[in-house]
């Protein structure tokens, strides 16, 4: 009989790809845990098992859980909220153990190390600021880490920046941008490192990990096998979208970047407090609403402060101890790209 594998966030971009790719790859009946129905259509597409599987709600695990070898564990709260990450990861392991699951993988995230740069592995100590995403990560993290023993072993994860199809942060926004013909060349600001690991690289060190003997415990850095500077990734990216040549650096970009800098605290205080009172103040006016909108997407289309930072740091995160188990990534960069170009044409995100 193939082994059972729950996948926790399958509604999601790592989750659904775990998901399916497990299912493709035939190896072990695949149940698909998700929070909301509504975030079941694209799994939906597979004759895959698809369960409620609520990290925070001891009943739904333990049902999810039941007949279960291993857990691959990706859901994750919405924005700066922890408690799914921290107090979800908690129940999810004791429900896990109690359900005699054997192994367990959990997706950490390398916001774990902080604002440290350089060359970057394991044991790196982090780096304050942390965000509190890598915080949320970092105590989940120990949290699995006191659960572990050799009869229940986890393995943590720390992925890098997650490209591919699907992905919503280091993908679509910057196809979106380079498309509206609006994005320009960074120039000096982008001659920082751009960490990326392609979405199928980071399945494949998944269900590696599952089947290797790494002791109770251990965390492992996800990167891919090259790592291009900022302008070398959305150059790329850009000659793949068969766009014209990205236009030169803007020389005031710094400024124009500082000046948003209040527009979009301002916007977030009134969206997270009196979101009420703007909806009905832009339906009064058509014309503040058309000035509303052309705002927000000037704000989405041009770099923003914490992005500047980004482009500009120079970290390398090291592959080195899964290298040591036997693993490494072979999707290199162009290729990534020309995988995620070719999904963005069927989609229709391109023409």
């Amino acid at each position: 009989m193939m082994p059972r594998v729950l996948v926790t966030g399958a509604g999601g971009f790592v989750g659904g790809w775990m998901a399916e790719a497990f299912h493709l790859q035939g190896w072990a009946e695949v149940r698909a845990g998700i929070s909301r129905w509504s975030s079941a259509a694209r799994i939906a597409r597979f004759p895959i098992e698809i369960v409620e599987c609520d990290v925070m709600n001891e009943t739904s695990m333990m049902a999810a859980l039941e007949g279960c070898d291993y857990v691959v564990h990706c859901a994750r709260g919405r924005g700066d909220d922890n408690t799914v990450t921290v107090e979800g990861t908690r129940l999810l392991l004791r429900c896990a153990e109690a359900q005699g699951v054997k192994k367990l993988i959990y997706m950490s995230s390398v916001a774990v190390y902080g604002a440290a740069v350089g060359a970057i592995d394991e044991d790196t100590r982090p780096v304050l600021p942390i965000t509190q995403y890598g915080q949320g990560k970092r105590e989940a993290e120990e949290i699995c880490r006191a659960a572990a023993h050799p009869g229940f072993c986890i393995a943590a994860i720390r992925p890098t920046l997650i490209y591919g199809p699907f992905s919503e942060q280091w993908t679509i926004p910057y196809i979106q941008r380079l498309v509206s013909g609006r994005w320009r060349a960074l120039g000096r600001a982008g001659e920082g490192r751009c960490n990326l690991v392609y979405v199928g690289d980071l399945v494949r060190l998944a269900r590696f990990l599952i089947d290797s003997d790494f002791g109770s415990y251990d965390v492992f850095n996800a990167n891919g096998p090259e790592i291009p500077t900022w302008n070398s990734y959305l150059e790329r990216l850009n000659a793949e979208l068969d766009l014209p040549p990205l236009a030169p650096p803007d020389r005031a970009l710094g400024l124009r970047v500082a000046m948003r800098v209040p527009v979009r605290k301002l916007g977030k205080y009134l969206l997270a407090n009196h979101k009420s009172l703007v909806s009905a103040v832009a339906q009064r006016s058509p014309q503040l609403k058309s000035a509303m909108l052309k705002t927000e997407a000037d704000l989405r289309l041009m770099p923003n402060a914490d992005e500047i930072e980004r482009f500009a740091t120079e970290v390398t995160y090291s592959n080195a101890r899964a290298a040591g188990l036997g693993f490494a990534p072979t999707t290199s960069v162009d290729r990534g790209i020309a995988l995620t170009v070719d999904w963005a044409r069927q989609l229709r995100f391109v023409t």
